[in-house]
């Protein structure tokens, strides 16, 4: 299953088939071109002695097309990885999502998205194309009603004085 899926244009689909069709055929011929001689048989079995120069011809051919190759992916790369730099520098923050598009982008019902917005551990349940399909909290809000009711006040409260050091001047606030 993928997770993250890229569409990718026909157009473009079609041109990155037909240029790797291309590669293979020309392989191919290569391979077919450099190889065929030297498995081709007259009278005697195959031609291994007549066809060294030959083969190095085939060898320096294949050497040509490699450092062609490696010339071309080298310097892709290197104008991907400086387009990138510049890219990641103008790069602006993503926009706000408010709880509209929220709700459109994965399809939450208003109890979904209210428990989306709960504090605490939630566990977050996808189908397959992505949507939120149910929600999990693993802490469940105590409704007002539920609560025990508060501790009630003394009936006489005692003040216990302690005496410090620098107490000299000083009146107690509240005496036994």
């Amino acid at each position: 299953m993928k997770i993250i899926r890229t569409r990718q244009r026909p157009f473009l689909v079609v041109i990155d088939v037909i240029l790797t069709v291309l590669a293979w055929v020309g392989l191919l011929y290569l391979l077919v071109r450099g190889l065929w001689p030297l498995i081709e048989t007259h009278a005697g079995g195959p031609r291994i002695d007549n066809s060294a120069f030959e083969a190095l011809g085939t060898l320096q051919i294949y050497m040509w097309v490699a450092l062609v190759n490696a010339v071309i992916l080298i310097s892709w790369a290197r104008y991907q990885q400086r387009k990138s730099r510049s890219f990641a520098q103008r790069r602006l923050a993503a926009p706000v999502v408010d709880d509209d598009g929220l709700s459109k982008s994965f399809k939450l019902c208003d109890d979904r998205l209210q428990k989306l917005r709960s504090p605490g551990v939630i566990t977050i349940h996808n189908n397959q194309d992505g949507d939120v399909s149910h929600v999990v909290p693993h802490l469940w809000p105590v409704e007002p009603a539920e609560l025990p009711p508060p501790l009630a006040p003394l009936e006489h409260p005692r003040v216990i004085f302690l005496h410090a050091e620098d107490d000299d001047n000083r009146e107690p606030t509240n005496r036994l």
